[in-house]
């Protein structure tokens, strides 16, 4: 995947630390790099999703970074858990 060095680079991370934030091993990451295997669809959306970039962007169909929209997956409880965990106090946390 020609773009990931591109994407990976702009934001200033080596191979091994975009590996450890996208859960992968740094040898997954390599290979997909230098195209020796790819990503599945579902990784493809998670990389799209870090890089903010297009799935299109990162498989080279085009050179327009295009518009992302990562859908939010939360259910109204786990909104509530969140919330009442942002308002404890740094010693309840």
């Amino acid at each position: 995947m020609i773009k990931l060095f591109e994407l990976r680079t702009e934001k200033g991370l080596s191979q091994r630390e975009a590996a450890r934030i996208l859960k992968i091993s740094q040898g997954t990451y390599n290979n997909w790099e230098n195209g020796k295997t790819q990503p599945s669809i579902e990784q493809l959306i998670t990389l799209s999703a870090f890089f903010e970039v297009s799935v299109d962007y990162i498989i080279g169909n085009t050179d327009d970074y295009g518009e992302i929209v990562v859908k939010d997956t939360r259910r109204e409880e786990e909104e509530t858990v969140l919330r009442f965990y942002r308002n404890l106090k740094p010693e309840a946390k």
